[in-house]
């Protein structure tokens, strides 16, 4: 018989994953959002400007991606783990000094980064982009901050509505108003994707201030802050981690610019923009569960932290892996929505190669943000250095032989290797892997129903393999919603 010291712990623990749930969901309508939203402005690039044009913006976004990554300085990973660690331990009046020394070195930071992107976009074969968008440089870092902020008081709203769906559909419409002067212009298209991160960071502020409004006052007489080292020795492994990260989803867009064209490079973006449906549902969920997994460790309660390990990969499978599985049997249909200069040159095989590795990616849940809020960044750090440096070498290795399908084969190695070594080092320091019954069941329904029904299908002819994915996205749709409360 349950002692009532377990049975509250139980409860303690069901109330956690809940929250998580509840949170995920808020989440996972934005990242919906999101995702279709990001599959339609490649879209309308792709159908608004030529190849070569498309292919410029491509790699200038993702050198500005990457400058932001840079800039931010690893401050929304850290924000998230002190704020939460922080109320966890009834420390609110030190909040304050976590936000001044998180938030000041990175304005001042992405301010002179912007200089030098502006300074260094010669050096781009898009260099005029490429210097527009080094003018909003410091509004992206701020809302990134900002929002993250947020998430460390268990307010996933802010995010959602402010950066999924505002700045999102923000972009969108401005891009379709471009579109629809029938004269858009790669700086045009460039500048209407750039211009809404300028409202949604001034945004992200005020919801933040209200917030803090709510917090206790230091006390003056016994004042309790966060020292910059304590704050920076977590932080800083994470800053350089962040970079590597988005140089993992973006430097081969660059490399393949540089080094196969700017053609290639929109081909090879178009191609692989399946992958930020999975990416957003992740991230929903990761941004959900970290605030509760720092609480639950530094509360000393791994066995809570990896409860919500395993149910939130239970809900990252049962909504990635249909769609994975569908662009992948799906794909000729998938490269006709971009128009016919997408559809081949190594298009179809790129998918192909992709989507095994996101799967896997997909099965290990969200183990890098559980390595973070462990308080291992310098873990984190090496294992996406490694990553990193497989990611590139692969890519100068095989793009100049393989064009964009080399680029895919390294990305894939990179994704496989940057889940792989953070498992392991989780399962092995805290016991915590993401294999619990939930996700189990999940890996096997999906697979028969999306893959292994389907392919069947097919042999019978290509209309039935849609017929099968239709029947079992229907099927499916209505499980997740019969068992969503256990879920």
């Amino acid at each position: 018989m349950a002692t009532l010291a377990e049975r509250s712990a139980a409860e303690t623990d069901t109330t956690g994953i809940r929250g998580t749930a509840r949170g995920g969901l808020v989440n996972l309508v934005g990242a919906a959002v999101a995702g279709v939203g990001g599959l339609a402005i490649t879209w309308l690039v792709a159908v608004v400007l030529s190849p070569e044009q498309a292919g410029a913006f491509f790699a200038a976004t993702s050198v500005f991606l990457v400058a932001a990554a840079v800039a931010r300085l690893g401050t929304p990973t850290g924000l998230v783990y002190w704020v939460a660690r922080l109320r966890q331990t009834g420390r609110e009046a030190a909040i304050g000094s976590v936000l001044r020394g998180a938030l000041i070195p990175a304005v001042v930071v992405s301010a002179a980064a912007a200089v030098a992107l502006a300074a260094s976009a010669p050096l781009f074969a898009s260099a005029d982009l490429v210097r527009l968008l080094a003018l909003f440089l410091p509004a992206s870092v701020a809302l990134e901050a900002l929002l993250a902020a947020t998430r460390g008081y268990r307010l996933m709203g802010p995010s959602v509505i402010i950066d999924k769906l505002g700045r999102t559909l923000a972009q969108l419409g401005s891009l379709a108003a471009v579109a629809l002067t029938g004269s858009a212009s790669a700086a045009a298209v460039t500048a209407a994707w750039a211009l809404p991160y300028l409202p949604a960071a001034v945004a992200a502020g005020w919801f933040l201030y209200r917030r803090r409004s709510a917090d206790p006052p230091p006390d003056p007489g016994f004042p309790d802050r966060v020292g910059a080292r304590a704050f920076w020795g977590f932080t800083a492994p994470r800053a350089v981690a962040g970079v590597a990260q988005i140089g993992l989803q973006r430097v081969d867009i660059v490399l393949v610019a540089a080094l196969a064209g700017l053609g290639p490079a929109a081909v090879y973006t178009v191609a692989t923009r399946f992958v930020i449906i999975g990416q957003l549902v992740s991230g929903a969920v990761g941004q959900a569960v970290q605030p509760r997994a720092a609480a639950a460790m530094a509360a000393g309660e791994p066995v809570s932290a990896g409860r919500l390990y395993q149910e939130s990969t239970a809900w990252i499978v049962a909504l990635t892996w249909p769609f994975y599985l569908t662009v992948a049997l799906a794909v000729d249909w998938y490269l006709r929505l971009f128009g016919g200069a997408y559809d081949g040159a190594g298009a179809r095989e790129v998918v192909w190669i992709l989507v095994p590795a996101m799967m896997a990616s997909a099965a290990c849940g969200v183990v890098d943000s559980m390595l973070a809020m462990a308080g291992k960044t310098s873990w984190q750090l090496i294992d996406v250095l490694i990553s990193l440096s497989v990611n590139v070498a692969l890519n100068l290795a095989l793009i100049p032989s393989l064009g964009v399908v080399g680029a895919a084969i390294a990305w894939s190695a990179a994704i496989v290797v940057n889940n792989l070594i953070p498992l392991a080092q989780l399962w092995r320091t805290y016991g915590l892997h993401p294999f619990g019954g939930s996700a189990r069941r999940a890996l096997v329904a999906c697979g028969i129903a999306f893959g292994a029904l389907p392919a069947a299908a097919g042999l019978v002819g290509p209309p039935w393999t849609l017929a099968a994915l239709a029947a079992a996205g229907a099927a499916w749709t209505a499980v997740l919603l019969r068992f969503r409360r256990r879920i």
